[in-house]
């Protein structure tokens, strides 16, 4: 199913009135996990709250085709990278895909990235440990997602 089939299927959901709310929620497992009896799944009307530790945060969807969010920032070892105010057009969306685990960013976002020296896949960069660089942090809605 292509995403313009995904969305219309997911609107008829919505419209139908079939499901106690209208959310849906992906649950991902590593394969560690796996073995262990988890298993990845996806919800339709509710989410399980046995499967997140934390207080659950609501974000408009402002790109319904592809589910995007409007985002703040991206930090790096808590620091702001600022991507957001180098958008021409003054959007800075994310979009989530259960689809892949790569992140796509939009050519402003590669190059100021560049000037940062932070590494993409289009500058690989040779880091010596983990705290090099430290946690990225998406920043959407105010709240910081490590």
């Amino acid at each position: 199913m292509d995403q313009n089939q995904m969305a219309k299927f997911i609107l008829k959901i919505k419209n139908s009135v079939m499901l106690k709310n209208n959310v849906f929620s992906f649950y991902l497992t590593k394969k560690e996990d796996e073995a262990k009896g988890l298993k990845s799944d996806m919800t339709l009307g509710y989410y399980d709250k046995e499967k997140f530790k934390g207080d659950m945060h609501w974000n408009d969807v402002t790109y319904k085709y592809m589910y995007g969010v409007k985002m703040d920032d991206i930090k790096f070892k808590d620091k702001p990278s600022n991507v957001c105010s180098k958008s021409k057009n003054g959007e800075c969306l994310i979009t989530f895909d259960s689809g892949t685990s790569l992140m796509s960013i939009p050519s402003f976002a590669h190059e100021h990235f560049k000037e940062l020296g932070i590494p993409t896949a289009n500058l690989a960069k040779k880091c010596n440990s983990e705290e090099e660089f430290g946690d990225m942090s998406l920043v959407i809605g105010g709240k910081d997602y490590v």
